[in-house]
């Protein structure tokens, strides 16, 4: 009887064992697998956010470009070649995704084009942009010229290096207004740079050209503020959203 007794002891402890050992093994797949899924949703949507970005990118880009090469043409003309190249870009825009399983499609509100309403003077050209912000820095020679509409508080254009700082203000009636580099110069000497003081309540248009320290020459360019809508869409999510794109530059 005590045999016997051993021997059921043991199986039970072999069994223990066994079963034992089968959780372990079912805990570490049942792991992995989680670990597997968490990793393929992740890059799942790091590649959503990457096709976000990259659609954001490239049609700021294209709207840019479609607003400079309408250029010096009557406004109706402006904004019809305007519609037509951004019609043909959003059109192989969206065969270039498709071809991904993926849908896109953009849309662009013009109105503040249409209504001649200027951008503010902030760093994004919107009422809600940074109001005191750097146009451009290491500048060695550069020629401004503004339209300044309706001034609803103080704007001031701000010309500094790191030992002095000339501010050119705009309190009187609205109107054009070009700041030479001969006056640039006689007030700061370069390299310096141009900042917006003071420019979420004020609106209108700039345009900055010039040649920065490494003697490159850059445009620095605002009319108006073009609002894109870029939808993207796949077999499991949908993304929406509205871009504010400053133009030309």
């Amino acid at each position: 009887m005590g045999i016997i007794e051993n021997e059921r002891a043991q199986f039970m402890l072999l069994a223990g064992f066994i079963i034992a050992i089968g959780l372990v093994i079912t805990t570490v797949m049942l792991n992995n697998i989680i670990f597997e899924s968490n990793m393929a949703g992740e890059a799942g949507g790091d590649s959503i956010k990457y096709d976000v970005v990259n659609l954001m990118r490239i049609s700021g880009d294209e709207i840019k470009s479609a607003y400079r090469n309408a250029s010096g043409q009557n406004a109706p003309m402006k904004i019809i070649n305007f519609t037509k190249q951004m019609q043909n870009f959003n059109g192989n825009l969206s065969q270039i995704y498709a071809l991904h399983g993926e849908g896109v499609n953009l849309s662009l509100d013009i109105s503040n084009w249409n209504s001649t309403r200027y951008a503010n003077f902030t760093d994004n050209g919107t009422v809600n942009g940074a109001a005191n912000w750097t146009v451009m820095e290491n500048i060695i020679n550069s020629n401004i010229t503004i339209n300044v509409t309706p001034i609803l508080s103080s704007f001031n254009i701000s010309i500094s290096n790191s030992t002095s700082s000339w501010q050119i203000n705009f309190t009187s009636p609205p109107g054009n207004r070009t700041i030479n580099n001969s006056q640039i110069i006689a007030n700061i000497t370069p390299p310096y740079k141009i900042s917006f003081i003071n420019g979420a309540n004020v609106s209108g248009r700039f345009n900055i050209t010039g040649n920065a320290s490494n003697n490159r020459p850059f445009t620095r360019a605002r009319d108006y503020i073009i609002n894109a809508t870029i939808i993207l869409s796949t077999s499991n999510m949908r993304a929406n959203i509205t871009i504010p794109v400053s133009v030309p530059w």
